[in-house]
């Protein structure tokens, strides 16, 4: 009970928000990390199984714990003043540890470090981080499962998000699942208990299973797309994307850790059986956390809670949908019913990488028929979730073939804006981007200008609401960049304003 009053307690106050945060990203639409909620109770099994073996050490009062415990409250404090919760959250990598260190001491602690050191696996990848992986990993896992899938006979091609079987109009949608991410963290978190909650603790075992797992995962996802791609040659579309899928999923999971058992049982022969335990050595030092210690860690609990609650005051979450019918000489070009269907299905999605809801994914057309898309978002005190626009842009099955910031004299003296042309790999078209970050009274076209535009007002708790604009149109046949660029400026211009209304 004194471990729990004097040390665990004032650090769950502490940690509350990035605790909240790391639940929000395990109930994540992707359910990337929804294998997260099982690591809470594989943890307290671990620790109950071994049971007799620790509860025959008194706990003690071990200050070496602060070796962890320290990083994992300025990693904590980091991402409270910025108001960065991933940064945050990730310092509970080093706080569980370093507090059941702190306050049982070491020698209890033996043989139960492989428990602490699961909240690896329970602390969420940054928003960023996470697509980025995915969309890599979707790209190998794709361009792979289709060529697997062609020489056995698929006969498929891929277009864009699709991949278009030959000779039909069917075509298997590519969505982002296929990447292959949440079975690659899932097997890795399987292999790790695995390795070291079961079998014999030997070193060289746990290093193979360790290493094994991605590969294993990453080669079963690519036989699992090469598998649909057969089922929907043989089936149909609708099958495929239906029970084939299904069976797919079911059969990739059974491979993979049929192949992660099979290794662990390779690697286990002619191990020994466990030799008798080595003699407790009864720790020395105070039983109880000091006072003083316990008084700090409540002090610092509370601070910290305070600081992370402590956020300036957002705007409505309605501000992206209220764009006009009409931007100068744009007008707004509705999607269909088919279009709406997919974006409604895709906008979690969205909103999960934007990390705001706020956003609105549109396209205006000009009087001669040709189009600019608009994305566009507005932020709060989530700043920091508003990421480089190329990012989006190469994760729509695109090559970046410019990127710079240009001056905008357009928008004012010594403006700027983010310029990328890009080509699609599937048809190999060309598109021209103009993006913008700002508030109601600043704006640039760097990424690098709006972090430290926004990092030294977020420390004060000062930063002010802004967007992130982007404007995006196809470089037709025939005309060169100069003039697409002139249209994406003009609409630019002319929505400008609009968009700093809401701010106002």
């Amino acid at each position: 009970m004194s471990a729990l009053l004097r040390v665990f307690l004032p650090l769950l106050v502490g940690y509350a928000t990035a605790l909240w945060w790391c639940v929000e990203r395990w109930n994540a639409p992707t359910g990337y990390f929804g294998h997260c909620w099982l690591l809470p109770g594989v943890a307290a099994l671990v620790v109950w199984l071994r049971r007799r073996t620790w509860g025959e050490v008194p706990a003690v009062y071990d200050p070496s714990g602060f070796w962890l415990l320290g990083p994992g409250l300025l990693v904590h404090l980091y991402g409270a003043l910025l108001m960065i919760d991933s940064a945050s959250a990730a310092g509970l990598v080093f706080a569980v540890p370093g507090a059941a260190w702190l306050a049982l001491g070491r020698a209890r602690l033996a043989g139960l470090w492989p428990a602490l050191w699961l909240v690896l696996f329970a602390v969420p990848a940054p928003i960023y981080v996470e697509g980025r992986a995915a969309f890599v990993l979707k790209e190998f896992a794709v361009q792979a499962g289709a060529s697997l899938g062609n020489r056995l006979g698929a006969d498929v091609v891929r277009a864009g998000a699709n991949l278009q079987l030959a000779g039909r109009t069917e075509a298997l949608f590519v969505a982002d699942a296929c990447s292959g991410l949440r079975s690659l963290l899932g097997l890795l978190t399987v292999a790790y208990c695995l390795a070291f909650f079961v079998g014999a603790p030997r070193g060289g075992r746990r290093a193979v299973l360790l290493l094994a797992a991605a590969p294993i995962a990453v080669a079963a996802n690519v036989v699992r797309i090469a598998a649909l791609c057969l089922l929907a040659r043989a089936f149909g579309v609708p099958f495929a994307e239906g029970t084939g899928h299904l069976l797919a999923n079911v059969c990739e999971w059974v491979a993979a850790l049929g192949a992660l058992l099979l290794l662990d049982a390779w690697c286990s022969r002619g191990a020994a059986p466990p030799g008798p335990a080595a003699p407790v050595r009864m720790p020395a030092g105070p039983r109880l956390v000091p006072p003083r210690v316990a008084a700090a860690l409540w002090l610092a609990g509370a601070a910290l809670l305070a600081l992370s609650l402590l956020r300036p005051a957002g705007g409505d979450q309605g501000r992206a949908a209220r764009l006009p019918p009409a931007v100068g000489a744009f007008q707004h070009a509705p999607r269909d019913e088919q279009e709406l269907a997919r974006y409604r299905r895709d906008r979690p999605r969205f909103q999960e990488l934007l990390g705001t809801p706020d956003f609105a994914w549109e396209r205006y057309r000009d009087a001669q028929g040709r189009f600019v898309h608009l994305v566009l978002l507005y932020h709060d005190s989530n700043w920091k979730s508003v990421h480089p626009p190329r990012i989006c842009i190469e994760g729509t099955d695109m090559d970046i073939e410019a990127d710079a910031v240009v001056a905008a004299p357009w928008l004012g003296d010594g403006a700027t804006v983010s310029r990328i042309v890009a080509r699609s790999r599937s048809d190999r078209s060309r598109h021209l981007t103009l993006s913008l970050f700002g508030t109601r009274d600043w704006s640039s076209g760097s990424y690098e200008a709006f972090w430290w535009h926004h990092m030294p007002r977020a420390l004060l708790r000062d930063n002010a609401s802004g967007f992130l604009v982007r404007v995006e149109t196809l470089i037709r046949r025939g005309e060169d960049d100069a003039a697409a660029e002139r249209r994406c400026a003009a609409f630019l211009q002319d929505l400008l304003p609009l968009v700093r209304e809401p701010l106002r």
